[in-house]
């Protein structure tokens, strides 16, 4: 299965950061693709549309912006439950927590396992990254989608690796992963 990272000009990731932490911590039983969008931003969700196009997969695991970090996948529970659920419905979101936290927006940055061709037919509809999160929640549920929620992340790391006017934020990352990002990658 495809895993797909995507970030953008302006966004809270850095790359490299984010391909560190991917690689420590994803299982390899992924094929990871870290792609940072640099066109103009109105046409981030075509050119995104286009790149899926090009896969072979039916399924990708998708996340965006704050959520290239990474996280400890329970295979366990992704192998027996969540690949089993993507016949019923368009999108798994995999979260760390309960259900009801994941509620306000089914169709969010965070990651998730698509249906590759309804992916691309909601970009369709959309052109930006912050309106794929809200008005792409809202097309979403008017077309009667259901969003199924699998609590299988064992190391959530709550946080975006931003260099921002914010600054850098490191939040929830383990020590040794802060040291290094700020020693080699920043």
């Amino acid at each position: 299965m495809k895993c797909l990272l995507i970030g953008y000009e302006g966004s809270q990731c850095i790359v490299p950061a984010s391909r560190y932490l991917t690689n420590k911590y994803l299982p390899f039983t992924f094929d990871v693709s870290y792609v940072n969008y640099k066109g103009d931003i109105d046409k981030w969700a075509s050119f995104l549309a286009g790149y899926l196009t090009a896969l072979e997969d039916d399924y990708i695991i998708f996340a965006l912006d704050d959520y290239l970090v990474a996280d400890v996948i329970d295979m366990d529970i992704f192998n027996s439950y969540a690949l089993k659920q993507m016949n019923q419905v368009e999108c798994v979101k995999l979260c760390h927590c309960t259900q009801d936290e994941h509620k306000e927006y089914p169709v969010t940055t965070q990651w998730t396992i698509w249906n590759r061709r309804y992916l691309i037919s909601l970009l369709g509809k959309i052109s930006t990254p912050w309106q794929f999160e809200i008005t792409g929640s809202r097309i979403f549920e008017s077309e009667g989608k259901r969003c199924l929620l699998v609590s299988c992340l064992k190391y959530f790391t709550n946080s975006s690796i931003s260099s921002r006017w914010e600054g850098i934020r490191l939040d929830g990352l383990k020590e040794e992963d802060i040291k290094h990002i700020k020693e080699n990658l920043l």
